[in-house]
């Protein structure tokens, strides 16, 4: 601090001496004012340039924690809801095995068996409804569609999570087709060759039965491929070759005579007269066909046929009741494992949402440390910086007034 020789007037040393402190203590309480108004202790980077950096990493961690927080909630919810539907589903299929147990009663006739069977195509009809009104978000939950969530705060596998009720687990999904009732086979014809319209109008398609060593066709799209050709022309023998194609262009497995001794192969070869109709042929397989007459004059080629088939069970007869009955226990194994599989993704989000609560306090406590202001030490270096303003005032008073004595060696 600068010296002052009291008898030098032009400059007055001592009075700018005692603003200087007083500048110092208001710029030193204006520090503290704010941060008792703030209840920050670093309101710029210039308060604290190291802190500043470490909290901001701090701020933006502790934020992530609260979003992942959120995440985790919204989860929950969308578990909860798909919990939901399985358990409407399970609810079902236990009434449907209720059903499917009366009607394996020897005592129930025809009628008392169709009533049954509409009831339970009704219940089919509600699975399915259950499946697609489970949503969240437009995104459905049941079908084996993943949804991810982003659980912590990197970006390590252990930081997300991906729920799929079907896809993780061994369910195969939690529709009705494979509970499906009155099983149907319906065809249209979608192109022709060589073989006239008339030759082949008759034909119709059905459910048949399936057999152990074939299996049920999947439900789904086939193409029928009927290639014909005369064989002898004098006694109108003709000879057929028949291949039921998937909807990838793959032959399945049929009965390779189609008379019933049900030995698997991809293609059923027969003769026929072209003056009679060929009759019923069962493909082992659930699909029947029953072809029409082929015309005399008819040239070789080949008829295709556009089928759409469905998985169906009957519960006409007490052994069909049972088989049903077989069929609905495994179904509801399926959604027992899809609500089990639900409930310990539940549980492992509530761990992982005890921990992220703990880490995002405990982070929150870091910041705290380090950003916010000790208020009772706060106010205590503001009252004694306002008193240290007030004596800094008045010792700047008295220096303004020391030059004055310099007037009496004038007197």
């Amino acid at each position: 601090m600068a010296s002052n020789d009291l008898s030098r007037i032009n400059t007055n040393i001592q009075a700018m001496n005692a603003l200087n402190a007083l500048n110092n203590v208001n710029s030193k309480l204006g520090v503290h004012q704010l941060r008792l108004a703030t209840g920050k202790r670093i309101n710029s980077a210039a308060d604290d340039a190291a802190g500043f950096t470490i909290a901001s990493k701090l701020d933006v961690k502790a934020k992530g924690l609260g979003t992942a927080l959120d995440n985790i909630g919204s989860a929950k919810n969308l578990m909860t809801v798909a919990e939901g539907h399985l358990n409407n589903i399970k609810d079902i299929l236990t009434e449907m095995k209720s059903k499917a147990q009366q009607a394996a009663n020897g005592t129930l006739g025809t009628e008392e068996r169709d009533s049954i069977l509409n009831e339970l195509s009704q219940f089919n009809s509600q699975i399915d409804a259950e499946v697609a009104q489970a949503k969240w978000a437009d995104t459905s939950l049941l079908n084996g569609t993943a949804v991810s969530f982003q659980i912590g705060v990197g970006t390590s596998a252990n930081d997300a999570l991906s729920f799929d009720v079907v896809g993780d687990t061994s369910a195969t999904g939690f529709t009705s087709s494979a509970l499906s009732v009155d099983a149907t086979a319906t065809a249209t014809i979608t192109g022709e060759t060589a073989i006239a319209t008339t030759d082949l109008g008759a034909t119709t398609f059905s459910a048949g039965t399936a057999q152990s060593t074939i299996g049920e066709a999947a439900t789904g799209h086939y193409t029928v491929v009927v290639d014909y050709t005369v064989a002898t022309a004098t006694d109108g023998t003709v000879g057929l070759a028949i291949q039921i194609l998937d909807s990838d262009g793959n032959a399945i497995a049929v009965d390779d005579d189609g008379v019933g001794t049900w030995t698997s192969a991809t293609t059923l070869a027969t003769t026929a007269l072209a003056a009679d109709a060929v009759g019923e042929i069962d493909f082992g397989n659930g699909i029947k066909i029953d072809l029409g007459a082929f015309g005399a004059t008819s040239t070789s080629g080949t008829h295709v046929f556009s089928l759409d088939y469905s998985q169906g069970n009957s519960v006409d007869s007490q052994s069909n009741a049972q088989n049903f009955m077989a069929q609905i226990d495994g179904a509801i194994d399926q959604v027992t494992e899809g609500l089990g599989y639900i409930g310990s993704m539940v549980n492992r989000l509530g761990f992982q949402e005890e921990s992220l609560t703990v880490a995002k306090t405990n982070t929150e406590a870091a910041y705290s440390r380090i950003v916010d202001a000790d208020m009772a030490w706060e106010q205590l270096e503001s009252t004694k910086m306002m008193i240290l303003q007030q004596t800094a005032t008045a010792m700047l008073s008295q220096a303004n007034m020391a030059p004055q004595s310099i007037l009496s060696l004038f007197g």
